[in-house]
């Protein structure tokens, strides 16, 4: 049978492979390896001097070692507790934790708040009662005021009454000269400066008890008829309609012809029945 080209070449790459391999294992790993053990052991049998052996020398005693220092033991490493079932049971979520202190300091701040709205609050009534203090006493000074000057004019008033005939007073329809322009009738007085009352002085129609003095500002024209009444300081009656029937009555007043408009009061004088 006639070889193939390829089974020939592949032959003889097999021989050359096997032969380099024999000669690696000659050269390198088929050596034989010695076991280097002694050939045996003297035993010394019976009494005689040459079974001993040779005689071996004294040994020299060792010098006596230094005591070796006994090592000082290393400091105890803390004892280290491990956490009992009581602490891990009281351990936080730290979410929790931060929003109870969340809540704490909105607490805080609350709190705060509310005490800054008392204390605005506690400012603000105190300034108020101040306030209404400060009005009332001025008030009272104004009204002290106020009657020290009525005082003066009743006590002038009176002054003038008391001087006899000539002075203005007005009895029934009787009239006189009043070249001082005030008068009296019936406990109430009038004044208006270079005019004379003509007639009987209108009083208020009220059938109320009370007690004190309305004065009325009364404006009266060249003819002699009141055009306005208004009430005006010196007045310690404060019943509205007490002030409107004095307002009304003297608004019904007649008074001597002049120059121009003149401007004088009507006094009320109210006593308790």
């Amino acid at each position: 049978m006639k070889l193939k080209k390829s089974e020939i070449q592949s032959g003889v790459a097999t021989t050359i492979i096997c032969i380099i391999i024999l000669l690696i294992l000659l050269f390198c790993g088929m050596t034989a390896h010695k076991n280097e053990m002694d050939e045996g052991v003297m035993v010394s049998l019976g009494y005689a001097d040459e079974g001993f052996g040779e005689s071996m020398p004294n040994p020299t005693p060792a010098p006596e070692a230094a005591p070796v220092p006994t090592p000082t033991p290393p400091p105890a490493a803390p004892e280290v507790s491990s956490p009992s079932e009581k602490d891990l049971m009281t351990q936080e979520d730290p979410s929790v934790v931060l929003e109870a202190e969340k809540k704490r300091k909105q607490a805080e701040e609350e709190a705060k708040r509310r005490a800054e709205e008392e204390r605005v609050a506690r400012e603000k009534a105190e300034q108020e009662r101040i306030a209404r203090e400060k009005a009332a006493e001025e008030a009272r000074i104004k009204a002290e005021q106020e009657a020290k000057k009525n005082q003066a004019s009743s006590l002038a008033g009176s002054a003038f009454q008391n001087m006899g005939k000539g002075q203005g007073q007005t009895k029934g329809e009787a009239q006189q000269g009043n070249p001082a322009g005030q008068g009296s009738q019936g406990g109430h007085s009038w004044s208006l400066s270079g005019r004379d009352l003509l007639g009987q002085l209108a009083q208020p129609s009220y059938q109320g008890n009370e007690e004190g003095r309305i004065v009325v500002e009364i404006r009266v024209d060249a003819s002699g008829v009141v055009v306005s009444a208004t009430i005006t300081k010196g007045t310690t009656i404060t019943n509205e309609t007490l002030r409107n029937a004095a307002v009304n009555a003297a608004k019904k007043n007649k008074f001597s012809a002049g120059g121009g408009v003149a401007i004088g009061t009507i006094t009320y004088n109210f006593r308790l029945n």
